[in-house]
């Protein structure tokens, strides 16, 4: 070979694109073991697979506002009239105070005139309220109409309820109860389903998704399986804490204590607008979390805090946080800020979370709050339905095979490749070529820190096979055509390429099945 070929621009590319590679992967000797910087899946280093499934429900429903509104106003109210988009009653003694207190049933703000209330809403709006108060879980609205498709974003049954039943005796059972809710305002149950829909799913596989990046797990595998289940693969993570660590996401809430034993839900995650990194005060010497609320929730926060008495006795009615229905955190307001928002100075901003007891307790607990804080709220309750566990040592044995088998590979190949030519002007330049197109692979996969999984590394294998297949193709035919001299190179080249492209599409197609 001579020299003069480095000089061509294409070889120096090459060069370049192969050093770079070497730079990203990184090999080095360190305690008796090669290390790279290649990120290696759960087929290799071992760890844990779990699989969630969403609860909630779909169902479709007949009603009609009316019923339900006479159910929950009671007796001393009579129907008068009704639309589309409202609905009116009659009582004696209607005041605006009364009306401040039908307001806290949900269905909207009611109009007053005279002795007539009048309520706006829909069939359909009066239905997700009522829903909603009764399990005590949101509810979406999927499809309008009579009867009307609805999304339960929760289990019917308690947990309590569902021990020892099977899955169909636990669906059977939670329609019954759902029944049982409807009968009680006139409604019919069309049909029940227990799945929650594609959107929610999408939803929660993002959250999780998000939350698992923000406590350092990049990278992850976390998939959609169906339509209301979500696989997730933890590289090298035990079991135990893979379970601990994807059961923890969940419905997140900020409540106030009204008095010692009962709180009052302020808002959900979905209303946390932003977040800062948790730090420690240069004054206090105290780790916290800055966080802002939307202007909705920072209203509701405000009113809440008036009304319940957190402005005039902070310690009496404190500020809690809930994940899945146990407390993360509970502190009472500031005195600067119960000041300012009792004198109505408080312009929404500024929420902190301090935490207390040890610098290092403290800290972890003021960084276990961010993430929760940051990832929102999770639609619905994921419950781990199967779970499995790859030993490390089984990886590793497993990644040994499979370096051996690319080994091999390389050996057999450039043995056929030099029974077909026999000329190392012709074997040496292909096999470089095609094994540098491999190695470059790897790099980039470093570069971009992609998790390489066993169907990574058989792809990697079949483009080494094809790629070498290609330089076999373009070679036979610029070969054939030295002899003939029939064709000019241009032309042989083009003819080998069609031959590539075909075989090209060929391999897409039967790679497909590993994406």
């Amino acid at each position: 070979m001579k020299l003069g070929i480095l000089k061509d621009l294409r070889v120096l590319i090459l060069i370049l694109a192969i050093l770079g590679s070497l730079i990203a992967i990184s090999p080095r000797y360190e305690n008796g073991t090669l290390n790279t910087n290649l990120r290696l899946g759960l087929d290799f280093v071992g760890g844990s697979t779990i699989q969630l499934k969403l609860e909630g429900c779909i169902v479709d429903i007949q009603s009609s506002k009316e019923k339900i509104l006479e159910h929950e106003l009671g007796e001393n109210y009579k129907l008068s009239n009704s639309g589309k988009d409202f609905v009116e009653f009659t009582s004696e003694n209607v005041n605006a105070t009364v009306v401040d207190k039908l307001k806290e049933l949900g269905y909207g703000t009611p109009t007053l005139e005279g002795n007539l209330i009048k309520f706006s809403i829909t069939d359909e709006g009066a239905m997700v309220v009522y829903l909603g108060k009764k399990t005590g879980y949101e509810v979406l609205l999927l499809k309008k109409g009579q009867p009307a498709e609805y999304e339960i974003r929760g289990s019917i049954l308690s947990d309590e309820e569902k021990k020892g039943l099977t899955d169909e005796e636990i669906k059977t059972k939670s329609e019954e109860k759902l029944r049982g809710y409807l009968s009680e305002v006139g409604a019919t149950l069309v049909n029940y389903e227990d799945r929650v829909s594609s959107f929610t799913t999408k939803q929660t596989k993002n959250i999780i998704s998000t939350k698992l990046n923000y406590v350092g797990l990049k990278d992850i595998r976390v998939r959609i399986w169906g339509e209301d289940y979500i696989l997730i693969d933890l590289a090298g993570m035990p079991l135990e804490e893979a379970r601990n660590l994807v059961a923890e996401p969940g419905k997140f809430e900020i409540k106030i204590y009204i008095n010692d034993t009962e709180t009052k839900l302020i808002c959900t995650g979905a209303s946390i607008k932003r977040v800062s990194s948790y730090s420690k005060d240069t004054m206090t010497g105290q780790w916290k979390v800055p966080f802002e609320l939307t202007k909705e929730a920072s209203d509701q926060f405000r009113k809440m805090c008036i009304e319940y008495g957190a402005v005039d006795n902070p310690e009496a009615h404190p500020i809690a946080m809930y994940l899945d229905n146990k407390e993360v955190f509970k502190a009472p307001l500031s005195s600067s800020l119960a000041r300012d928002i009792k004198n109505g100075v408080w312009s929404g901003s500024g929420l902190e979370a301090t935490m207390g007891g040890s610098d290092q307790e403290a800290m972890e607990k003021a960084k276990e709050l961010e993430t929760h804080l940051r990832a929102g709220a999770l639609p619905v309750k994921p419950v781990i339905v199967s779970e499995g566990y790859i030993d490390p040592i089984l990886g590793k044995n497993f990644l040994k095979q499979i370096f051996m088998a690319i080994i091999l590979a390389i050996i057999a190949v450039g043995f056929i490749v030099y029974i077909r030519y026999r000329e190392g002007r012709i074997v040496i330049p292909m096999l470089i070529t095609g094994f540098s197109e491999t190695f470059i692979v790897l790099g980039v996969a470093a570069m971009i820190g992609h998790q390489l999984d066993l169907p990574s590394l058989g792809g990697i294998i079949a483009t080494l096979g094809t790629g070498v297949d290609q330089l076999v193709i373009i070679t036979d035919e610029v070969m054939r055509g030295e002899k003939r001299a029939v064709k000019s190179l241009v032309k042989r080249v083009a003819a080998a390429f069609s031959i590539i492209f075909a075989s090209a599409a060929t391999t897409v197609i039967a790679m497909t099945p590993l994406a």
